[in-house]
């Protein structure tokens, strides 16, 4: 990958409203937050329409794909933010009206489901797939696991894949997780993310840590995971405070001794990179991108998919040492800060815009 200071590249983003929440949104901000647009020689962000259900949705994309038009001769390169199901078809149709007006094409995948996805569609739709990532000029990968999955089930050029990490802002200071034994958990409150498991994993552990909390914050079926606390008899030691940002998610990450994010399937999780970026322990699967992040036993806990026994084992281990706490949430800040800073993602993203931009006028 080149390296380089700035870029001599047009760049169109594109991806969710800006306005809306989830990962793509926080990537995004991230990128424009840390100065992305001074390092380019021009960088616009162009949201794909705000909608609550699939009609409204596909009525908003309707509407800005005129003005998305017109603004592809101002641009060089087209960089789409790219994830699953809905998003795959918005992003491929922009890829296709960027590329026939002889744009060069970032497809950037950050859906944490796409090789479930793509392993159960048909013979149709994998090849459809197949066509959209190949028509790219570069397709950008979160983790070297992505990486070597698209290489072998997706790309016939795996030269045109790039790993670029995600990457997050380190806090000036580290949080104080030897002073707290709460356990946090953000994300949206669905099967995917499994805060079930948190939840039934807590149950022994409350009772031997009188001063724990577990704290959620996210939006989704959050009615259904406070059924399921009272159900297990939690319910007076759970907090559901759905989504939080800014400020707010500041102060939880202050007050946090634990961080938790038990999912099936994720990419490379910028939940987990925030916590560990403010010194905060995390426990999370094995999946995706997270092995990139946590060493085992050094700078974070790792365990496997729905294992409660195993979570309840490692939030006790975690809960009943102050000194441990502070260890491996120290060491996870110094790997965040060694190589996902978000400085380092926009150093990459430069030089992948560079080097497109020098290929083309080759």
């Amino acid at each position: 990958m080149l390296t380089a200071s700035r870029t001599d590249a047009r760049v169109l983003m594109v991806g969710p409203d800006r306005s809306l929440r989830g990962g793509i949104v926080t990537v995004a901000d991230g990128y424009f937050d840390a100065g992305l647009a001074e390092r380019c020689a021009a960088l616009a962000y162009q949201g794909t329409g705000v909608g609550s259900n699939l009609l409204t949705k596909s009525v908003a994309f309707a509407g800005v794909l005129p003005a998305y038009r017109r603004s592809l001769r101002d641009f060089d390169i087209v960089h789409l933010h790219i994830s699953a199901k809905g998003s795959f078809k918005r992003k491929t149709l922009m890829a296709a009206m960027a590329r026939k007006a002889g744009k060069c094409v970032i497809l950037h995948e950050h859906s944490g489901e796409f090789a479930r996805d793509f392993e159960a569609g048909d013979d149709t739709y994998r090849e459809k797939v197949r066509e959209a990532f190949n028509g790219a000029d570069r397709v950008i990968v979160l983790s070297e696991e992505w990486r070597d999955y698209f290489a072998e089930n997706v790309m016939r050029d795996a030269g045109r894949l790039s790993v670029l990490h995600n990457g997050v802002p380190i806090p000036e200071k580290p949080c104080s997780p030897c002073s707290h034994q709460g356990v946090l958990f953000l994300g949206r409150l669905d099967a995917r993310k499994s805060p079930d498991v948190l939840l039934r994993a807590s149950k022994d552990v409350l009772g031997a840590c009188p001063g724990m909390r577990i704290v959620l914050g996210g939006d989704g079926d959050i009615d259904r995971y406070k059924a399921l606390a009272k159900e297990l008899g939690i319910a007076d030691r759970c907090d559901f405070l759905g989504w939080v940002a800014g400020e707010g998610k500041e102060r939880l990450f202050d007050q946090a001794g634990i961080y938790c994010l038990p999912s099936k399937n994720e990419a490379m999780p910028m939940s987990v990179m925030e916590a560990m970026a403010h010194g905060v322990p995390v426990i999370s699967t094995r999946v995706g991108g997270v092995p990139q992040l946590i060493n085992d036993g050094v700078d974070g806990l790792l365990m496997d998919i729905d294992d409660v026994e195993g979570l309840s084992d490692l939030l006790l281990r975690l809960a009943g040492s102050s000194e441990l706490r502070g260890e491996i949430g120290l060491a996870g800040r110094r790997k965040i800060e060694s190589k996902f800073s978000i400085r380092a993602a926009i150093d990459g993203l430069v030089g992948i815009y560079q080097e497109l931009y020098e290929e083309a006028r080759a």
